[in-house]
């Protein structure tokens, strides 16, 4: 593995670094939250945290984590050299009642990520907008919206079912009113 200089990771090559680490111990790991949108905003969005959905125990984790550095601190791993922490949250991965199955792949120079893709990160962070009122979550999901290609239909049938609506309409009316920011869709 490459030389890790803790000080200047980015959450894109962490998540590489731990991905590639649990592998070496047959542990798959899906990154999910907030990390997922400082990777596809390219950190226009900042998260100190990266989440993981795993299928194995919490205890299976602590060895490759250690060789990392990492020590578990209450629910999260932390090392001291660097500003990010891990933790691992419940599967299945599920956003709102929608189990996701599909995920994206991006390859860095530490491994590759895989991660829930841009479509399934926006509705992430509409899932704590719409539930939670949470406001961030809906700038984040504006942000990723307008740095990746997403798709408008499937938030639009995803939110119908989670009977989101009005706050599904109020996301479509601030993307629009984005100036100098050409919002993709498929």
């Amino acid at each position: 593995m490459k030389q890790i200089n803790w000080k200047k990771v980015t959450p894109k090559s962490l998540a590489a670094i731990i991905r590639k680490k649990l592998q070496e111990y047959n542990i798959e790991s899906i990154l999910v939250g907030g990390a997922c949108v400082a990777i596809y905003t390219k950190n226009k969005y900042q998260s100190y945290d990266l989440d993981y959905v795993i299928y194995e125990e919490i205890s299976k984790l602590e060895k490759p984590l250690k060789e990392l550095g990492f020590k578990k601190e209450g629910n999260f791993f932390k090392n001291k050299k660097c500003i990010y922490f891990i933790e691992f949250v419940s599967s299945p991965v599920a956003i709102g009642d929608q189990l996701i199955k599909k995920f994206q792949t991006l390859k860095t120079s530490f491994g590759s990520i895989k991660l829930l893709t841009p479509t399934d990160c926006v509705k992430d962070r509409l899932a704590a907008y719409y539930y939670w009122d949470d406001k961030q979550s809906l700038e984040q999901a504006i942000l990723v919206a307008c740095s990746q290609k997403i798709n408008l239909i499937n938030i639009k049938n995803w939110s119908t079912k989670e009977k989101q609506l009005k706050k599904y309409n109020i996301f479509i009316e601030k993307l629009k009113k984005i100036k100098g920011k050409k919002c993709s869709k498929k």
